[in-house]
């Protein structure tokens, strides 16, 4: 994290609480071997945030409006994405173990090794980066409460609730039988093929905003800039876009359906065709106004995994 230097801030402000990210994420791989489940890194990712903001209020005691709110936000963020994580989590999730298998084919010594630079260390150095505009505002942050604050802390509630009314929606969905293996276009899914992404995104801008009321916090841009990057276009999105890219079903729900941002939706209508390409006689199925999924589709889990 770059920032500016102050008087009266100490190096250690700085980089106690870089290093007590990447003492905790070696701590978590270990733990991760001996439960042979990194996908452990999904249920403490947002609970790592709290921890170098915490180190640093422990060395400089800086408790004021700006601090309390931002890090009380951060909180309710954390323990709720961990909460959804557990609920959800039931073994390793099929990327560590496509990871696992693919590593473990060039050797145990090569799959410890890649495991913690490519899952636990990356993970470590996204975090901070990622968790940069809260920690300016952790230590740098003074008294003045401007309404910038109030208006970032807004837009972090509107995508909280945004990505929180997205998962509610995808669980419910999930637990009714008549929906296994079809894909979950209703709700806000309706408008975005992956809102839960976006609300997330857009709670790190409202962090951000915060951190502008801070002499210098504009500089952070960064860490909002980055988060969404991410999730758009390397870690969230596209995985799951190409999981799912060869399902007819999907296919047009894509023609719909904005992929990132809410928007309105283009309904397709007239024929559409699905192929079964298990069926041995390679048959096509036409259904007017309608798409039905083959028997491989309907053992599939619905379309957004997050």
């Amino acid at each position: 994290m770059t920032v500016p230097t102050q008087t009266g801030v100490e190096d250690a402000y700085i980089w106690s609480p870089i290093l007590s990210v990447f003492i905790f994420n070696i701590i978590l791989y270990f733990v991760g071997q001996l439960l042979k489940d990194n996908g452990i890194v999904d249920i403490t990712w947002g609970l790592t945030f709290l921890i170098p903001n915490a180190v640093i209020w422990i060395q400089n005691h800086n408790f004021n409006e700006r601090t309390i709110l931002t890090n009380c936000l951060l909180l309710v963020w954390a323990l709720r994405m961990a909460l959804n994580n557990v609920i959800r989590h039931q073994g390793e999730d099929w990327r560590y173990v496509q990871m696992r298998e693919d590593w473990m084919k060039k050797g145990k010594c090569f799959y410890y090794t890649i495991s913690y630079i490519g899952i636990y260390f990356i993970q470590s150095i996204f975090q901070v980066i990622m968790n940069s505009s809260a920690l300016f505002i952790t230590i740098w942050s003074t008294d003045e409460f401007y309404p910038l604050d109030a208006v970032g802390a807004g837009l972090w509630l509107c995508g909280f609730l945004f990505e929180l009314v997205a998962d509610v929606q995808l669980q419910v969905f999930r637990k009714n039988p008549a929906n296994k293996g079809k894909l979950m276009t209703q709700g806000l899914w309706r408008y975005s093929r992956h809102p839960n992404y976006f609300g997330e995104s857009v709670q790190w801008w409202g962090i951000f905003l915060i951190a502008c009321s801070v002499d210098n916090g504009w500089i952070t841009f960064y860490a909002a800039l980055i988060t969404t990057l991410l999730l758009r276009f390397v870690s969230g999105v596209p995985i799951l876009e190409k999981k799912y890219s060869q399902r007819e079903d999907f296919k047009i729900y894509m023609k719909e359906t904005n992929c990132f941002i809410p928007w309105f939706y283009k309904k397709i209508q007239g024929e559409h065709e699905v192929h079964l390409n298990d069926m041995k006689d390679t048959e096509r199925l036409h259904f007017k106004g309608e798409t039905k999924v083959s028997d491989e589709q309907k053992s599939s889990v619905a379309v957004n995994d997050q």
